[in-house]
């Protein structure tokens, strides 16, 4: 079993290589055609500017020589403002701006100032230390805005003694400006990374390894096939349904490795969240939703100047992705349940088993559901008050589009993690429809030597 599942693996490593090897062969081709046409186009342009230059050589030789000397005028100019421009440079007028971290030293209490727009903005008056950059070690008073908004109603945490900041260096005159951009939160989140995995080994033990495994794989799927392929320009359906697949194959066969039990688990969650993409993009042509109506789509959109996104094909990955943790988590609880039945009840069959998956899964529905929708909800919780503030009725904030596209990837998520459950019962069953007759041996054999003696 151990050899197979190797075997396996290997196999998908392969796959993954040759995958990404055709994507980069396919770049380098998408640049040098781009490169040949840049070309052609270049010398199409030089031909026709000849052709056109010796039509007119005649016509505009007096045209030329007044060019030139107006030309001649211009270079002098362009030369003594460039002359400026040096000494400029030189004297100091130049603005240089660095990004490094610096330490706070000293902090004051927050005060309210005004913000030069009429209203009232917290602030907080520190020191800092330079931490790396040409300005190393040395020690600049700056002065950090609490606030978030025009009114002075959000106001964030206060910079303590100790803390580490981004800050800005921009030199102008001679003159050094610092301004604080950020707190460096990065060492939190690394522990609370590491406080999470050893929580996982710690009671998960030797599956809990193996579940980080997984999810490792899992994310470098997503960030290295799924975002690296659509940004490239592939399509996001045919890439999220097969990254989706990788995922779901080499998790649940490091887990648990690679038999009845996880091939109908892996088909089942794969069905189940195809089914949600399918259902989404169905209802989004239908309620012609564009899958732009959200904040982040705009600005991608004008972010990329290169690559053209279809944002109706990104919809259906993000509903595929976002459902597909609660689908294999149904997936392989009903698999795992079945199994179990199946070990201490040999003789059922694969009516019984479809009745009890059902039976089981029916308990599932309610709680896994609840957890994607909420999940959902609670990610554009901020956003459905912002129209609520805005006395919007209710009827109007369902139909804006984002709040819709939300909603509907709420319910398709949703409805995948319902049918995750009777598909994944009707491939175990028909996989296990066979009773299976074990030997038993007769309790009245006792085992052990005979004696004759009375």
């Amino acid at each position: 079993m151990k050899r197979g599942i190797g075997k396996i693996l290997l196999g998908m490593l392969i796959i993954i290589a040759m995958f990404s090897f055709c994507v980069v062969r396919a770049d380098e081709e998408n640049t040098t055609t781009t490169t040949e046409s840049e070309n052609k186009t270049e010398t199409v342009e030089s031909e026709e500017k000849t052709e056109t230059t010796e039509n007119k050589t005649e016509t505009t030789e007096t045209e030329n020589k007044s060019e030139s000397t107006e030309n001649k005028t211009e270079e002098t100019t362009t030369n003594q403002t460039a002359m400026v421009n040096t000494e400029g440079m030189k004297d100091g007028t130049s603005l240089k701006e660095e990004s490094v971290k610096a330490k706070v030293i000293e902090v004051g209490d927050p005060y309210e100032r005004d913000n030069g727009s009429g209203g009232k903005e917290t602030v907080q008056d520190v020191k800092v230390k330079i931490l790396e950059g040409e300005n190393k070690d040395e020690k600049f008073s700056t002065t950090y805005i609490l606030t978030y908004d025009l009114d002075n109603k959000i106001v964030g945490y206060k910079l303590r003694k100790g803390n580490t900041v981004f800050v800005n260096i921009s030199e102008e005159n001679g003159k050094v400006k610092v301004s604080i951009q950020d707190i460096v939160r990065q060492n939190y989140l690394i522990g609370l990374v590491v406080f999470f995995f050893a929580s996982i080994i710690l009671i998960g033990r030797k599956k809990g390894l193996k579940s980080i495994i997984g999810l490792v794989i899992t994310v470098l799927a997503i960030f290295f096939i799924l975002v690296a392929t659509i940004f490239k320009g592939y399509n996001a359906i045919l890439v999220s349904i097969g990254t989706c697949f990788l995922i779901i194959v080499l998790t649940f066969a490091i887990i648990g490795g690679w038999n009845k039990k996880t091939f109908s688990a892996a088909l089942g969650t794969l069905g189940g969240v195809v089914l949600a993409g399918v259902i989404a993009s169905i209802t989004g042509y239908l309620a012609q939703l564009s899958g732009a109506g959200k904040e982040e789509a705009i600005m991608l959109s004008v972010a990329s100047k290169d690559v053209i996104f279809n944002f109706r094909e990104l919809l259906f990955a993000e509903i595929i992705v976002s459902a597909l943790g609660a689908c294999m988590d149904v997936g392989m609880s009903i698999s795992s349940s079945l199994s179990e039945l199946k070990m201490k009840n040999p003789s059922m069959t694969g009516k019984e088993l479809f009745k009890s998956g059902m039976n089981i899964g029916g308990d599932m529905i309610g709680t896994m559901t609840n957890t994607l929708i909420l999940s959902f909800i609670g990610s554009s919780l901020i956003l459905v008050l912002l129209y609520m503030s805005s006395s919007v009725k209710f009827m109007d904030v369902i139909n804006i589009e984002a709040i819709a596209t939300e909603a509907v990837c709420a319910i398709a998520g949703s409805i995948g993690i319902v049918y995750t459950v009777p598909i994944t019962a009707i491939i175990y069953s028909f996989m296990n429809r066979d009773k299976e007759i074990y030997k038993v041996k007769s309790e009245n054999i006792v085992e052990g030597k005979r004696s004759l003696k009375i």
